[in-house]
């Protein structure tokens, strides 16, 4: 992946995918989690951010949720959730939950 690759999130912000965990919806905003622990909330829904993260190996789990593949440390099908690499967990509605396990299993292989 190109580093020097930037996504719009709104208004005049953009960031690098590398750095985002995950994205949450509130409504018609989106909470957006770094890696570094900071959070930033834009007036930009998740569904057109999810048209822009979705090449950057995020994936949605929930109507709620949308996380990025590689900061997924574990997968816990009990609770349907995932751990985050910032420790958040994330819930995955069922019918996401069988496509989310073949995505991390082709990532581990």
């Amino acid at each position: 992946m190109n580093t020097a690759q930037y996504i719009s999130i709104g208004g005049r912000q953009e960031v690098n995918p590398a750095e985002v965990v995950m994205l949450q919806a509130e409504i018609n905003y989106t909470v957006v989690y770094f890696a570094n622990g900071r959070k930033t909330i834009v007036a930009t829904p998740l569904k057109t951010l999810e048209g822009r993260f979705l090449p950057y190996e995020f994936y949605r789990t929930h109507k709620s949720y949308m996380v990025n593949l590689k900061c997924v440390k574990y997968l816990h099908e009990a609770t349907n959730t995932v751990q985050m690499a910032d420790n958040h967990k994330v819930i995955v509605s069922r019918r996401k939950r069988t496509r989310l396990k073949e995505y991390l299993q082709l990532r581990t292989t």
